[in-house]
């Protein structure tokens, strides 16, 4: 358990997993892991899988085994052989990692994997080609340049044969690796002038095969549409002195009809390149899209391709093989003549009569043949038929006619691809008799399987199959040849042949058979055919029916199963024409056109290796089965190599790799079945010194110490683990520097080593844990001091700081409150004061009506006076005039004139005894009055100096604590007047541009100064000018500043202009200074001020959603009378100066505060 394996999956094909638990002997319980991607939604999601579903996907040999992983550096590994667990997701693993690092190449033993980059690299380069021609192979990276050099080695030292067999699907990049290996070879084999003569022919003779052989399809834009064999030519030196090429299986079909997004051959649109006049001697008058053979593929261009410059290249290619003038026009009338038959249309005169309606269409194609035009209509209309020695005529229906001018077109191309390919040989292939040694180099189609497979794809998968047997073969021979020389019994080793499959189609009554058979016979049909083939093969293990369609039929391939559609197979395997075209072109006034068609006499005794063209009786089927059988016995003589190309993805991208496309061509390739040869018997192997390393962990003491293979047989004894070398059972076997292990067993030993391995991780972890968590533990009690000593290191300044600056106004403070308990002190003495005057004002009046009082008595007149006097009334006496107003009171009411008494009468005696006890009264009160205003008055003093000393020991007492709440009541004052106090000489601004420019110096350097002009809502307009950085600097703070729409105020970016200072540069900058104070004036939501002093103007930030101008500041100005209001009550400004210049002295300081505080918010004038 633990182990960490390979899992099917939809998306991925494969998936990294680890094995949670095993549920029964073919369940197996996984949880997926990520493989080395930043995000994996599916990590850590848990499945169950069938075990033997995974190992026969995989290629593992034994049933009940599961890929095991690999470790992988970044580039993985050059050999897969090396990997430890060698199967299908190590293969798609190491591809990935490859392509990934833009690496092509990989072996896989003797193959070379050739995945397409879609890209130019540099890998081809001359100093290589002697690289992997000196040097072992093992000491360069991966490259067809060694394949190519290790047959031209073995050619030269061995005297063998070579060849090197390239396959892959279309757009794989296979012609692209012939064409290397064939320049690699023609360049490192030499051969003087006459070997560079032999190599630049060989090399131009590509683009002539590619212009009539190559076509655009959906996988390619430059697909090969035939097999090529070309064969180089060494002397017994090892120069090159020739070549031959062979082709097989050209897709004739193309040539009247092609599927939407592809297109016929190159040379079809090269023809419309030439030259006008040129064009209007071939009859072709129109563009390509006019043309019906060639109409579907016009609107499909080729990437990076221009048809003109490759005509030139074919023309080139003509020429270095020596076609001259007359032969290259001949050709372009054939290509022209064949165009011009796809124009040519028919009408039914009846239902089996017909005519030609575009004559004027047959007489250019008659011309161009150098043919009889009536002999043409005849041929295109009417069938000749033989019977014993008499002929008939038949005519044909229009569609019959239409099938047979398709016919007639296919032919023709063909037989013109046949004779370039003779020419080409006749110009490189060497006559003479020093050819010692061949290397061939097999271009051919891969494996093929489509949604609708038809007689193409069953004769390219024959193919496939005849050379899989071969690869299969070689492989086999390749382990053979290493457990050799391990030491390894060979009766170990087999594997399964396809030689079953290969009967079911070439063999006696076979595919192939039946399918000839059928269509000699009169009213044969496909539907006939495929009956045939169901009842012969009903029973065949390789051969299986579609019971859903019954024209569809099942072959098992060794790539996978292939369902092929029996339509149309008789008609595409016939190969002839009727005699009527043949005649006509052997009739030909044209030289070239009869050496292309040669007469039937000529043919007749053509030799059996030259290809057959158009005999009649002939099938496609078996001319290509002639020609496979001849190739196989040329590659059967020789040594073979394997090159399976490989297309990343379907987009033509560098960097895309499509693992399900990458799967499938690695199951069509065969590269998964010569895996499952290769381990047939040991699937899992590693060497001796790597398996003491890995497994080290789970030997016994003293077996550590022992050689590998005895380590290696103790471990398996100890784990119970025979070795059974004669069995066809055999677990595991020994080799010289190798140790095989059957299927499962290096697994087992994996999980055994899983095991130890993680209860020792466990205890490693657990210690590692410890040290983290202490560690972790240290880092923050270290953390937590040096955060208090920052914290109180902060405190402390910042206590510092706040005394600093509290100082001055603890002192504002203290001076205030002296000022107020004096204030307070002479309040007290004034009240005093005041009590005490009214005291004694009342004392002077009840000490005046005493006086009063006292001068009435004595101004009394005496009896006789008073009788005499009698008419005068007593209330004329004022007490002004009595003597004793000034005097004191007299103790005695005795009269001063006793002896008066009895003369007055009794009611004037009665009137004046009577005014006499109300004066007396009256002073009795004015004395009381005086002595409780004495008393008051004292009682008034002590109270004063208890208050006093009450006075000083509450400010001793409570000083301190009036001081803070003073300083706090203070500082919440001074705050509040800090945000009141505005700056009274702002203004408000309403439009800025700029107006002017000029150029200053300053320390010997220029600067540009630009003139600012300022409409205002009070000062009018001003003019100041500024430097590009003021602006600059203003309009950074406005976009980086929060609160503000940063999109709608430009930026000003900053540029020096270098003394650059021409009319040009200047007026683009104030054009962007004035986009930019437009766009900042006139938006709603930014208030801008402006500061006028001298010859300064600084703008300032004003805050988001703020009024406009300075009419804000103006509304939050404090008034004089709130400050009047924030004296004290019971002030007197005119008794209490100290309080008055106390009150002032806070109100500057405040003042103060708020002048540093706007200097502060608006920032320092600049000039």
């Amino acid at each position: 358990m633990g182990a960490l394996v390979w899992v099917p999956h939809a998306v991925e094909v494969w998936k990294k997993a680890q094995i949670i638990q095993k549920l029964s002997e073919t369940q197996v319980e996984v949880r997926f892991v990520s493989d080395g991607v930043e995000y994996d939604p599916e990590d850590g999601t848990i499945k169950t899988y069938d075990v033997r579903e995974i190992a026969k996907l995989a290629g593992e040999v034994s049933s009940n085994a599961m890929p095991i992983c690999n470790t992988f550096d970044k580039l993985g590994v050059e050999d897969m052989c090396t990997l430890n667990h060698l199967h299908e997701p190590a293969v798609l693993k190491t591809l990935q990692l490859r392509h990934a690092q833009f690496v092509p190449y990989t072996y896989t033993g003797q193959i070379c994997i050739a995945v397409n980059p879609y890209k130019w690299l540099d890998l081809y380069s001359k100093d290589l080609y002697f690289d992997y021609l000196n040097l072992p192979r093992n000491d360069l990276a991966p490259h067809p340049f060694a394949l190519s050099s290790s047959a031209y080695i073995d050619m030269n030292k061995l005297g063998i044969e070579q060849s090197i067999l390239v396959s892959g699907e279309s757009g794989a990049g296979k012609t692209e690796t012939v064409k290397i290996m064939m320049n690699h070879l023609a360049s490192i084999s030499g051969g003087g002038t006459h070997g560079s003569l032999v190599i630049d022919q060989v090399l131009k003779s590509n683009p002539l095969l590619e212009a009539f052989g190559n076509a655009k399809t959906k996988r390619n834009d430059n697909s090969s549409r035939f097999g090529k064999f070309a064969q180089l030519q060494f002397n017994a030196e090892g120069l090159l002195v020739g070549a031959r090429c062979e082709t097989y299986l050209l897709e004739k079909s193309r040539v009247v009809g092609q599927a939407v997004g592809e297109r016929n051959y190159h040379i079809f649109y090269q023809v419309f390149s030439l030259a006008q006049e040129l064009k209007a001697e071939l009859f072709l008058d129109g563009d390509v899209a006019d043309y019906s053979f060639v109409h579907v593929g016009a609107g499909s261009k080729v990437d990076n391709t221009d048809d003109s410059v490759f005509l030139q290249e074919t023309k080139l290619a003509m020429d270095t093989i020596g076609i001259d003038a007359r032969e290259q026009r001949g050709i372009f009338e054939i290509v022209s003549s064949i165009l011009n038959l796809g124009e040519i249309s028919f009408k039914a005169d009846t239902t089996e009569k017909c005519s030609v309606v575009t004559l004027d269409r047959v007489a250019s194609v008659a011309k161009l043949l150098q043919t009889e035009e009536e002999t043409l209509v005849s041929a295109l209309t009417h069938r000749t038929m033989a019977a014993r020695d008499e002929t008939f005529t038949i005519p044909l229906s229009a569609d019959q006619a239409a099938d047979l001018r398709d016919a007639f077109a296919k032919g023709i191309y063909s037989q013109l691809f046949d004779w370039l390919v003779a020419r080409i040989n006749k110009a490189i292939c060497s006559t003479t008799r020093n050819v010692k040694h061949h290397i061939g180099l097999l271009d051919i189609f891969g494996f093929e399987s489509f949604d609708h497979n038809g007689f193409e794809q069953l004769c390219i998968n024959y193919a496939n199959e005849k050379l899989q047997q071969k690869f299969n073969s070689d492989i086999f021979k390749t382990v053979q040849t290493e457990y050799v020389a391990e030491g390894i019994p060979l009766e170990l080793v087999s594997f399964e042949d396809n030689q079953p499959i290969l009967d079911l189609i070439e063999g006696r009554m076979g595919l192939v058979d039946l399918l000839n058979e059928t269509g000699v016979l009169a009213k044969a049909t496909d539907a006939a055919f495929v009956g045939k083939i169901h009842e012969a093969f009903s029973t065949h293990k390789s051969f299986e029916k579609v019971r859903a369609n019954p024209m569809q039929f099942k072959v098992r391939h060794y790539a996978g199963d292939v369902t092929y559609n029996g339509d149309n197979f008789l008609d595409k395997n016939k190969d002839t024409l009727p005699p009527d075209m043949l005649e006509l072109l052997a009739a030909s006034t044209s030289p070239f056109v009869r050496d292309v068609f040669p007469s039937l006499d000529t043919k007749s005794h053509q030799k059996p290796g030259r290809r057959q063209g158009f005999l009649v009786g002939a099938t496609i089927a078996n001319s290509f089965r002639r020609q496979l059988g001849e190739l196989m016995d040329q590659i059967a003589k020789t040594t073979t190599q394997y090159v399976r190309c490989i297309k990343p993805n379907a987009n033509k991208s560098a960097t895309e790799f499509d693992r399900q496309m990458v799967v499938d061509q690695l199951r069509c390739a065969g590269v998964i079945a010569a895996i499952r040869i290769s381990r047939a018997a040991f699937p899992n192997r590693l060497s001796l010194v790597e398996f003491a390393k890995r497994f080290d962990v789970i030997c016994p003491s003293k077996l550590r110490q022992a050689p590998p293979d005895a380590m290696v047989m103790g471990l398996l004894e100890k784990l119970g683990i025979t070795d059974t070398k004669s069995s066809q059972n055999a677990k595991f076997a020994i080799g010289k520097s190798k140790v095989y292990f059957s299927s499962g067993l290096l697994q087992y030993l994996e999980e055994q080593r899983t095991v130890v391995l993680r209860a020792q991780a466990v205890r490693i972890q657990a210690h590692m844990h410890g040290y983290a968590k202490r560690k972790q533990f240290k880092a923050v009690i270290n953390a937590v001091r040096t955060i208090q000593t920052k914290v109180r290191g902060w405190l402390a300044r910042r206590r510092w700081l706040l005394l600093c600056r509290g100082f001055p106004r603890l002192q504002a403070a203290f001076r205030g409150g002296v000022q107020r308990r004096r204030f307070r002190v002479l309040v007290a003495e004034t009240r005093e004061r005041h009590l005490l005057a009214q005291a004694q004002a009342k004392a002077e009046l009840a000490l005046s009506l005493q006086r009063q009082q006292q001068q009435q008595v004595d101004h009394l007149p005496s009896p006789e006076v008073a009788l005499a006097t009698t008419s005068v009334s007593p209330t004329q006496t004022t007490a002004n005039n009595s003597p004793y107003f000034h005097g004191d009171i007299p103790d005695s009411p005795k009269s001063k004139y006793p002896t008066a008494e009895s003369s007055v009468s009794t009611n004037m005696r009665d009137e004046w005894t009577k005014i006499v006890d109300e004066a007396s009264a009256t002073a009795e009160q004015a004395r009381v009055a005086a002595k409780e205003a004495m008393h008051l008055n004292a009682a008034l003093q002590v109270e004063n100096e208890q208050l006093k000393a009450k006075l000083a020991k509450n400010a001793r007492e409570y000083a301190d604590d009036d001081l803070r709440m003073e300083n706090e009541r203070l500082r919440a004052q001074l705050s509040a007047l800090q945000s009141k106090i505005i700056r009274a000489d702002e203004v408000a601004l309403l439009a800025a541009k700029v107006v002017d420019t000029r150029i200053t110096y300053r320390d010997g350097k220029q600067f540009v100064e630009y003139k600012l002009q300022i409409e205002t809502n009070i000062r009018g307009t001003l003019f100041v000018w500024h430097r590009y950085s003021t602006f600059r600097n203003l309009a950074s703070t406005l976009q980086t500043k929060n609160g503000y729409a940063r999109k709608d105020i430009p930026e000003l970016p900053n540029k020096t202009l270098f003394n650059n200072f021409t009319d040009k540069t200047v007026q683009e900058r104030v054009e962007k200074l004035n986009a930019f104070l437009e766009a900042a004036t006139n938006a709603d939501y930014l208030q801008w001020g402006i500061r006028i002093d001298a010859e300064t103007c600084v703008y300032k930030r004003r805050v988001k959603g703020g009024s406009g101008g300075s009419s804000s500041y103006r509304d939050s100005m404090v008034s004089r009378d709130t400050m009047a209001n924030a004296i004290p009550t019971g002030h007197s400004p005119t008794n209490s100066d100290h309080s008055t210049n106390s009150m002032s002295s806070i109100t500057s300081s405040s003042r103060d505060e708020g002048s540093l505080l706007r200097r502060s918010f608006f920032g320092r004038s600049k000039r």
